[in-house]
């Protein structure tokens, strides 16, 4: 027998496909000190035209929220949103009673280092102390805090899921009496 007209296919068992995980946006440390490598050149851009924005408005939900004090110098945050507006609120907290001295800025900037976004607390801006900065993309973004002598709050808001809040027990009430020393008083 010709082993050319021979074939027969071999069995393969099917496997079900994986399912995806969810992409959740993530928040990761990064120096803004160094110079960024430009990103690999996209060849789909997108149009206003093409893709329209709904007027409905989007209800966001904190992804991350963290505090830093401003000592002179910035810090960067990497942003990789997946969905959708995001939205950076935060707040100032002067750490010294002479307010010509307190300063803050807030800049949000694409991997090619152009700026999207920029707010800050006096030297230019205003000085109120709870701000919200809104944008309208998603992609990785750098966010750079920098400023003196204050401490700010802040808090990512992302389009993403709200996180599953996971409740504590509470342990029962104790009705005994406490040894000396130990208790609740």
């Amino acid at each position: 027998m010709n082993e050319l007209n021979s074939y027969e296919p071999e069995f393969i068992p099917t496997t079900p496909e994986p399912t995806p995980t969810p992409l959740i946006s993530t928040v990761s440390d990064w120096n803004p000190y160094e110079i960024l490598p430009l990103p690999p050149a996209s060849k789909n851009r997108t149009s206003i035209l093409k893709n329209p924005i709904s007027l409905n408005r989007q209800h966001l939900n904190i992804t991350y929220t963290s505090s830093v004090g401003l000592g002179g110098y910035a810090v960067g945050k990497v942003l990789s949103i997946t969905k959708g507006p995001f939205a950076i609120s935060y707040t100032i907290h002067p750490n010294v009673t002479n307010p010509l001295l307190v300063w803050a800025k807030l800049t949000v900037s694409d991997p090619w280092q152009r700026i999207i976004a920029e707010d800050g607390y006096n030297r230019g801006y205003s000085s109120e102390e709870t701000k919200t900065i809104t944008i309208y993309r998603e992609g990785i973004h750098y966010l750079t805090i920098e400023g003196e002598f204050a401490t700010v709050d802040y808090s990512v808001k992302t389009g993403d899921p709200a996180l599953e809040i996971t409740p504590t027990p509470v342990p029962e009430y104790y009705e005994g009496t406490w040894p000396e020393g130990e208790g609740p008083y």
